[in-house]
């Protein structure tokens, strides 16, 4: 892959040369855009997790007609290094599952890091059923690495490994004998061994369609908890297939089908706002899939009522942070915009300012507690905010470690704000081509609240847990020159 720019001047100088001769196709080609409905060609999870003895179950479904080849990516929550990758080969209406737990609970592994387990028999290259590192109840599993960690500044150790978020692109359809190859005869694929050497586009690969779905849950069978989610969905992701050279990072491979530009189609204000991106380099391409993502504000509730044993978590992942601030990504003495930090030892941090309210709209401006002016630093690729209101190494409702800074909470319940685009720091997208080049501002986010209660009283000696997973709802604001967006 080649690695983003350091200069954006220069790029934008190249782009914007290229739209002059082709600025004027790319309004009515496809466009990249967050589906409402829930399905598309690209899914993100927006938290997985092995820590306060959970585990987290992943789905993806195919409700398409069409095979389908999809790259799986789980990517830790520190810098968004790659941790486990796969291809997998779903049939019509398929749907494959997996479980990522920790390794200690396996005899005989030990060690702190955390693994897939799978009992699905949809193909994946590699091949769990014969490449794996063990058995479990009769089902393979593999574990992850921690070898992307090598040549950068985060924690080396397998610990790192145990949270984080999940990436899924589709890569192609599959027809002919491709398509026949992953469709199942007598509860198994019919040949695997075709299609797992797939690298490269043939007859019978074509541009994939949407349609991809699934589910993720993190559960804690000992306590009966169960946060489950959708993961965010993006559609006309691609009109290309993503296989062959140059495609070793498919999230940064948007594009309109070719041509010079790719375009972003963005909800803000009740309106459909399009905006167009170079397709030269990865550092390009990839700001359409930012844009998609922006929110200058994240809303949601949170309780943390004592009476009722209630605990509140917010997870806030940025999908796309390690193209503008991973070293291998992006070569530059700066993170590239929206983001300030390159990653390093201290993680790649960006202020943020929460304002709660309790439910009787009373206000605590910049989180209540501790300085006037203190601000929460997120710095991670998948953050957690703790609102237990005292110093803590784990959240409570997740036990993630990856902890929001500077961070505390005044009420025991109401509903918050996180604006993402501070006046102290402010954060903006880099702007769209053409005259009227429109900056998204804020961070591109996605996320949710998780919420545990306790009910210690069901009878003696019985406790019950009840856990929610909610996702944020956001806002955006775009602006062209010094006027909102048309």
């Amino acid at each position: 892959m080649t690695k983003r720019s350091g200069s954006r001047n220069s790029r934008r100088l190249a782009a914007s040369i290229a739209v002059a001769c082709g600025f004027a196709a790319a309004g009515q080609a496809a466009a990249v855009h967050l589906d409402p409905r829930g399905s598309g060609q690209v899914l993100f999870y927006p938290y997985y997790t092995v820590n306060k003895q959970q585990q987290t179950y992943v789905t993806v479904l195919n409700t398409g007609d069409r095979a389908k080849m999809v790259s799986v990516s789980f990517r830790e929550g520190y810098n968004s290094r790659q941790v486990m990758s796969f291809n997998l080969f779903l049939a019509p209406f398929d749907t494959w599952t997996g479980t990522v737990f920790a390794l200690a609970e396996v005899a005989g592994e030990g060690g702190d890091g955390a693994a897939i387990l799978t009992s699905d028999r949809s193909c994946t290259a590699p091949d769990f059923w014969t490449e794996g590192h063990g058995m479990v109840g009769g089902s393979p599993y593999a574990r992850f690495s921690s070898t992307a960690f090598a040549d950068d500044e985060g924690p080396q150790g397998s610990a790192r490994t145990r949270e984080g978020h999940i990436e899924i692109v589709a890569l192609a359809d599959l027809t002919g004998a491709l398509a026949d190859a992953v469709s199942f005869r007598s509860g198994q694929p019919a040949d695997c061994a075709r299609v797992r050497n797939l690298a490269a586009a043939t007859a019978e690969t074509v541009a994939p369609t949407g349609g991809l779905t699934g589910s993720g849950a993190v559960i804690n069978v000992g306590q009966g908890t169960y946060f489950s989610y959708r993961p965010d969905a993006l559609g006309g992701f691609t009109s290309t297939v993503l296989l062959g050279a140059g495609v070793a990072e498919p999230l940064s491979a948007v594009n309109d089908g070719g041509g010079t530009t790719v375009t972003a189609r963005v909800a803000a204000d009740g309106r459909l706002i399009e905006a167009s991106y170079g397709t030269a380099t990865d550092s390009e391409r990839i700001d359409a899939v930012s844009a998609v993502l922006m929110a200058d504000t994240l809303y949601n509730e949170y309780v943390v009522q004592t009476a009722i044993g209630a605990n509140s978590d917010w997870v806030v992942t940025f999908p796309t942070k390690r193209f503008y601030t991973d070293p291998l990504l992006w070569v530059g003495e700066t993170a590239a915009e929206p983001f300030v930090e390159l990653f390093g030892e201290n993680g790649s941090c960006v202020r943020a300012q929460m304002v709660h309210f309790n439910r009787e709209s009373a206000v605590a401006p910049n989180g209540g507690f501790g300085a006037p002016f203190a601000e929460p630093r997120l710095c991670y690729g998948t953050n957690v905010l703790s609102f237990a209101g005292l110093p803590v190494t784990q959240s409570a409702a997740l036990g993630s470690s990856l902890l929001v800074r500077d961070f505390s909470v005044r009420f025991d319940a109401g509903h918050a704000a996180l604006n993402l685009n501070p006046a102290s720091e402010p954060h903006a997208l880099f702007p769209s081509l053409g005259a009227d080049a429109k900056v998204f501002h804020g961070l591109p986010a996605i996320g949710f609240w998780a919420v545990n209660l306790v009910n210690s009283n069901v009878a003696d000696g019985v406790m019950s847990n009840y856990s929610a997973a909610v996702p944020h709802s956001s806002r955006v604001s775009c602006t062209a020159g010094e006027a909102a967006c048309d």
